[in-house]
């Protein structure tokens, strides 16, 4: 199906997101690969991912055509080859998601809301952190904190970061859309970003711009 999110904000930021429905071999017509990418395309093993790296580069043709190919930095960072725009790539289940912006650092990140989350909470959250988080909600809540700290984590370009003695997001309310506060906290820096969050279906989507 077409990408069910397409935005652009006044700060220069576009973010997108697809639904992964079609078959493999329609997802493969779609993107239009050059021999570098059917080389990359052919080393996944697990069809799932190739549905998943078809549907960013489909997505990514949504917003700039025609589409640049997508490389990758030692770090695993995303850019693009012609440097037309910075980008950020996440996918999760059936979705797929990317954000643009032409000069600053974006960051995105989506993941569907499953049980599994609760079982790794102490490795990403730290006892403050734990504080808002209410039990009846906790699985999404989590999600979300999840979330926010890789978009922050995909920002930040300096060096490694844990996502639970260097990254903080502030206390919210549950709601389909959320403003998020998270702070990166490293070597003496504090710096603190605005993050929004939306639930679409059973995912959250995170995004944010350095």
């Amino acid at each position: 199906m077409p990408a069910i999110l397409k935005k652009p904000s006044p700060d220069g930021l576009s973010i997108g997101l697809w639904e992964i429905t079609e078959p493999y071999s329609e997802l493969l017509n779609m993107a239009d690969l050059n021999e570098e990418e059917k080389a990359t395309l052919n080393s996944f093993k697990n069809e799932n991912r190739r549905r998943q790296w078809l549907a960013v580069r489909v997505l990514l043709a949504e917003f700039i055509s025609p589409r640049p190919t997508i490389l990758y930095e030692e770090n695993g960072k995303p850019f693009l080859k012609d440097n037309s725009t910075e980008i950020s790539i996440s996918h999760s289940g059936n979705m797929a998601a990317i954000a643009l912006h032409p000069r600053h650092s974006p960051g995105i990140d989506v993941e569907e809301i499953h049980p599994k989350i609760n079982k790794i909470a102490t490795r990403f959250v730290n006892d403050e952190g734990m504080a808002f988080l209410k039990q009846d909600t906790l699985t999404e809540q989590l999600c979300i904190v999840w979330a926010a700290k890789e978009v922050l984590y995909k920002i930040y370009t300096a060096g490694m970061l844990s996502f639970k003695e260097n990254i903080s997001i502030a206390g919210f309310h549950l709601a389909d859309e959320i403003e998020l506060q998270g702070t990166i906290m490293k070597d003496g820096m504090n710096k603190t970003y605005k993050m929004h969050s939306r639930k679409i279906k059973n995912y959250v989507l995170v995004y944010a711009v350095d």
